[in-house]
C-alpha cells in the first residue's frame, strides 16, 4: 500500500502508525480500543476528517476496475458505481455470480436496519478474485463485527462520536491515496487527536449501553411493528431480524414532513426522506430499491438508553398522529 492517510503519534506529528505494544498516551489507548473493536492491528487504522470522506476514499483508493455497489448504500458510494446491485424487499443483496472487481456492501443499513452477511459475501467475492469494501458504521459496538472485508470505513457519528472518519485498511489490501492529483498536501492531512480520544470513549460507552439495553430495544422494535400492523396502510421497511434501534415505516395518505412536525409536537425527534442524500426530505433511494413506499416515511434511530416510558408513549400516540396527519 502507499499513500495511506496517516494517524498521529502521541507527539501530534503525522507518521506511519507506531506499534501499540507500549501504551502510554490517551491517543494510543484510543487507537488500541478502536482497532480491537475492528479486529485489526493499529497499523491498519487511519483517521480522516469525517465519515463521508472516509467512505469516498475507501472505495476510490482501491485498484481500478468495475465498482459494484449495493443499491442501498450511501450516496458517496453510489456515485462511484459502475454497476448497482439489486437487493431484496428486506434489503439483502440478491444472490448473484461474483466476478473480479471491487464491491461495496454495507454491514448494517442506516435507514432500514437490515444486516448483510458480510463474511459470507466476502468469501464469495474473494473466490472470484474481487475486493470488498464495507461501511461498518451502524453495527459497530452493537453486533459481533465481520472480519473478512478488505477495507472498511466508519462514520464515528453513528455511535455518538464526533465528526470523524475512520478507515480500516487490511495490510493485504492494495490501496492508494486517490487525492494526490487533487491535493499534493493530502498526506499532511491531520485530525485533532482529541477527536480520536473522544471517538474511542463514545464507542466504549455506546457498546456498554447496547449490551445493557439490546433486548429492551428489540422488544420495542417488535411492539412498534405490531402496532404499525394494526393501523391501516403503514408499511414497515427492512428485515424484522435487523438491528433493533433503526426502524423506518411509511404511511400511505400522509406527508413525511407533516409526520415529522406532528411527532415533534409530542416531543419525539424523527426524520423523513433519505438518510443518505444531501437534502433530508428527498425521496429515499433505499425505499425505492427495496420496493417500499417512498412518501410519508418516518425514520427512527433510537438511543439505547431511551427511557421505557418514552418508548411506550411513542407507540401509544402513533395511531393518533397518523390519523391526524391523514385528515389534514
Amino acid at each position: 500500500m502507499n499513500g495511506k492517510p496517516g494517524r498521529f503519534t502521541s507527539s501530534g506529528n503525522l507518521a506511519t502508525t507506531q506499534s501499540l505494544t507500549k501504551v502510554t498516551s490517551p491517543l494510543e489507548l484510543a487507537c488500541q480500543e478502536i482497532s480491537t473493536h475492528l479486529g485489526i492491528s493499529g497499523e491498519e487504522l487511519f483517521f480522516v476528517g469525517d465519515g463521508p470522506l472516509a467512505h469516498t476514499l475507501a472505495l476510490a483508493g482501491l485498484p481500478a476496475g468495475p465498482r459494484k455497489v449495493s443499491a442501498i448504500e450511501r450516496a458517496e458510494l453510489l456515485a462511484q458505481a459502475s454497476e448497482t446491485l439489486s437487493v431484496s424487499p428486506g434489503g439483502h443483496l440478491l444472490e448473484s455470480t461474483t466476478e473480479a472487481g471491487t464491491y461495496s456492501l454495507g454491514w448494517v443499513n442506516g435507514e432500514i436496519g437490515s444486516i448483510q452477511a458480510i463474511d459470507s459475501w466476502a468469501a464469495r467475492i474473494h473466490q472470484g478474485a474481487g475486493l470488498l469494501h464495507s461501511d461498518l458504521s451502524y453495527g459497530l459496538g452493537v453486533l459481533p463485527i465481520p472480519r473478512e472485508w478488505d477495507i472498511a470505513s466508519i462514520d464515528a457519528r453513528a455511535f455518538g462520536g464526533p465528526t470523524l472518519g475512520i478507515l480500516a485498511i487490511k495490510s493485504r489490501t492494495r490501496w492508494s491515496d486517490p487525492l494526490p492529483t487533487l491535493s499534493p498536501r493530502y498526506r499532511q492531512l491531520h485530525v485533532d487527536e482529541r477527536l480520536i480520544v473522544e471517538a474511542a470513549a463514545a464507542l466504549g460507552a455506546y457498546e456498554s449501553l447496547a449490551k445493557k439495553h439490546y433486548e429492551r430495544i428489540s422488544e420495542f422494535n417488535r411492539d412498534l411493528r405490531a402496532k404499525c400492523a394494526e393501523v391501516a396502510h403503514i408499511d414497515v421497511a427492512g428485515d424484522p431480524a435487523g438491528i433493533p434501534h433503526i426502524i423506518t415505516f411509511s404511511v400511505l395518505y400522509a406527508q413525511g414532513e407533516e409526520l415529522v412536525r406532528a411527532f415533534a409536537k409530542e416531543g419525539f425527534e424523527v426524520a423523513s426522506g433519505s438518510a443518505c442524500m444531501s437534502t433530508n426530505l428527498e425521496p429515499s433511494h433505499v425505499l425505492v430499491a427495496t420496493g417500499r413506499l417512498t412518501h410519508g416515511n418516518v425514520r427512527l434511530i433510537i438511543p439505547y438508553d431511551e427511557p421505557a416510558d418514552s418508548l411506550a408513549r411513542f407507540i401509544e400516540v402513533l395511531p393518533r398522529i397518523v390519523e391526524g396527519v391523514r385528515l389534514t
